[in-house]
């Protein structure tokens, strides 16, 4: 399948046991989407208006994630959401059409993405603005990489970020793909393991607004975390339940 990709739209973290995923969350300092209603979502405010920055977390039968990537025109399922928020109720609607892989990814067209940036939303207890970046590991980088580009339309960039590690980008959010070596060495602070499943999505990349604040609200949780060059401070796949968390200040 190709399209025409704008940008990773989000990131779906996909669990059997999505209520416990929601309270790590919420333990690292970020702040969700009311309860009670899901998928519940983590939102930042968005470079494009038209593209919304958020990471979902939805109830499933297998605990996977995927990538939905922004198209302006798509047929497919209609799904609405519906938020009692302070300021009142906010509504919203996408819809949702065919992906593909190796790195597993879904369409998606946004038919309210303000629903996303409301001010009770985009503001988080840990200094986060964006969510800036998704890693992936696969035994052959390169070939991932090609096949996502191909895939996602001639705005797609594809280029070599160091030795084991490819860039693929349609958009402000990155995806890494990293070879297994090179994704153990580079976050061995935190002593990564290789996945069991490959290609499969591994962490992401959070930007925040400084290091000391957020390394206080982790220590007040009880939160082990690492930090390692330009102060990005590193939380485990062990800790969040999967999928490791590299939060990296802006300043």
């Amino acid at each position: 399948m190709k399209i025409d990709a704008r940008d990773i739209d989000h990131l779906t973290l996909n669990a059997t046991n999505p209520g416990a995923v929601a309270a790590k969350m919420e333990q690292l300092g970020f702040t969700l989407t009311p309860d009670g209603v899901w998928p519940r979502c983590i939102c930042f405010m968005p470079a494009d208006e038209d593209i919304p920055n958020y990471i979902e977390i939805a109830e499933s039968p297998v605990d996977f994630m995927n990538v939905a990537m922004n198209v302006e025109e798509l047929k497919g399922e209609k799904r609405t959401f519906k938020w009692e928020l302070e300021d009142g109720e906010v509504e919203g609607s996408l819809v949702v059409g065919e992906g593909g892989g190796p790195v597993p990814w879904l369409t998606v067209k946004q038919s309210n993405p303000d629903a996303f940036v409301e001010p009770e939303l985009v503001v988080h207890p840990n200094g986060s603005l964006a969510f800036i970046c998704v890693h992936a590991v696969s035994q052959d980088p390169k070939k991932t990489a090609a096949e996502l580009g191909k895939a996602w339309g001639e705005d797609a960039r594809v280029e070599d970020v160091l030795d084991g590690c490819i860039l693929v980008r349609t958009g402000m959010v990155e995806l890494l793909i990293w070879s297994p070596a090179a994704w153990i060495n580079e976050y061995k602070a935190i002593e990564v393991m290789e996945p069991k499943r490959m290609p499969s999505i591994t962490g992401i990349a959070i930007a925040v607004e400084r290091a000391r604040p957020l390394q206080a609200l982790l220590r007040a949780n009880n939160i082990p975390f690492a930090v390692t060059k330009g102060d990005r401070v590193l939380v485990s796949p062990e800790t969040t339940g999967g999928l490791l968390i590299e939060f990296m200040p802006q300043n």
